[in-house]
């Protein structure tokens, strides 16, 4: 690559306030990674999910003083405060930082929040007021030697995580905009309601390697743990006895007056439970009057529906993720996009006048350069699980299973575990010498090096090609 400016992007960090809950992995590699691009004219996007704002166990309404403490303490740890003084230094050499919102960190919007990131990057008011913060109700342009580049977190096609931005304040918001207005998206509510007590009472760390696929993430928690899910629904306004013998969808766990049924009717179907299967599972969730119970479940039935659950819960993230089994220490992965992913690239390319296309959201690294669309997701810097490969036996399925549930915190220090990997990977745009830009999903090693999965050129467009 050439000496011209360089535009770093990442997306999804999670970055947290250093407690139970954080799944940021990118402690040591990601401060190194950024004091790369400290140099007058790079830039540093981060695309979204920078923050980790439901990793808490305080109440879900949009309050400044509430997301102010939130974000003090989270500005405070160690591993975001490291990632945070390598922005300073950025912006420090001349260089711009741009942080974007995305689903989970929409608390960076507000005023007193934004106030406590420029106060943790280490450098004097003069240079941590050129940190930029954007909204994610619009996409950014980027316009790198005449290519145009668009950047989006992506979760707007998601109808579980899509924000509700004309109701959220802060500076740009629509007029009319407040507190009191903004409702949550369903997705948030559910990871309070639902994810954060199967993490916090019963340790399934897990699910959250698994986000963000809800169905998913409660499958496979009823695949390791029944009797955890049982008492986390138990105190909602669902009943999952309903969803299980698909009898009636009762209300929401995240809206009262919400007559949707969460999706895992629907899940639980797809992962083609025998009648004996469903009906064991079933029992297990009836009502506890006090007496004896659980006495008739057939341990073996109860062992196959768990092993089918375990499948379809994680069927989406491996599609997503495209975990392929290798040698020992190797990883390979597919990076092709899912035709829904690439139509919505195209969609946006046709409606914004672009010629690239980068997203975050998914946590799955993608690169694709066909018929003139240039599209990359930047990934995840959490951790990933590594999965059985897809034709992998019963056995080797009960195996991860097994896994699973004697170390559900997923901590090295309790003993073996199921496997985890990481792949650090972003965005990296610089403008090419002949016009048009050079693009590349990179990774960073642990040796310090930079990987390229995929790049390519994206030309400048001709003289009157853009609106």
């Amino acid at each position: 690559m050439s000496g011209l400016a360089k535009t770093l992007i990442v997306s999804d960090l999670h970055l947290g306030s250093g407690g139970t809950y954080d799944i940021f992995a990118g402690g040591d590699a990601l401060p190194l990674l950024i004091q790369r691009f400290a140099a007058d004219g790079n830039t540093i996007i981060l695309n979204g999910d920078s923050v980790d704002f439901l990793m808490n166990e305080d109440p879900l309404e949009l309050e400044e003083a509430r997301a102010v403490a939130q974000a003090e303490q989270t500005f405070s740890a160690a591993a975001t405060q490291a990632v945070l003084k390598a922005l300073g230094q950025v912006l420090a050499a001349g260089g711009q930082v741009v942080v974007r919102l995305g689903n989970h960190d929409i608390e960076l919007a507000l005023n007193g929040v934004q106030e406590r990131m420029r106060a943790h990057l280490g450098q004097s008011a003069q240079v941590a007021a050129r940190l930029q913060f954007e909204r994610g109700d619009k996409p950014a342009i980027l316009d790198v030697g005449g290519a145009r580049i668009l950047v989006s977190h992506g979760e707007q096609s998601d109808e579980w995580n899509k924000v509700d931005y004309p109701h959220l304040p802060g500076p740009g918001a629509p007029s009319g905009a407040s507190h009191d207005s903004f409702r949550y998206a369903p997705g948030s509510r559910l990871v309070k309601t639902i994810m954060n007590p199967l993490k916090r009472v019963y340790g399934l760390r897990l699910i959250d390697l698994i986000k963000p696929d809800f169905q998913g993430g409660v499958l496979t928690a009823l695949a390791v743990s029944p009797n955890a899910v049982k008492e986390v629904f138990k105190g909602s306004t669902i009943s999952l006895l309903w969803q299980l013998q698909g009898s009636k969808a009762g209300p929401s766990t995240f809206a009262p007056d919400d007559e949707d049924e969460l999706g895992l009717n629907r899940a639980l179907a797809q992962a083609g439970l025998s009648n004996e299967e469903s009906e064991t599972l079933a029992s297990m969730f009836g009502e506890d009057h006090g007496g004896a119970v659980s006495f008739d479940v057939d341990t073996s039935v109860l062992a196959s529906a768990q092993l089918k659950l375990a499948r379809s819960g994680l069927k989406a993230y491996a599609s997503a993720q495209r975990k392929l089994a290798g040698e020992a220490g190797k990883r390979f992965y597919s990076l092709e996009p899912e035709a829904s992913e690439w139509n919505e690239a195209k969609r946006l390319q046709q409606k914004f006048s672009v010629d690239a296309v980068v997203f975050g959201h998914t946590h799955a690294a993608r690169w694709q350069q066909a018929d003139g669309l240039c599209y990359l997701n930047t990934g995840t810097w959490i951790r990933l699980l590594s999965l059985p490969a897809p034709d992998a036996s019963d056995d080797e399925w009960t195996d991860f299973l097994t896994l699973a549930r004697k170390n559900p915190q997923l901590d090295p220090n309790k003993g073996p575990m199921v496997p985890v990997v990481t792949r650090f990977t972003a965005a990296l745009i610089e403008p090419s010498p002949q016009g048009g830009a050079h693009v590349a999903l990179v990774e960073f090693l642990p040796s310090g090096d930079l990987q390229i999965h995929g790049h390519g050129h994206v030309p400048a467009r001709t003289a009157g090609a853009t609106p």
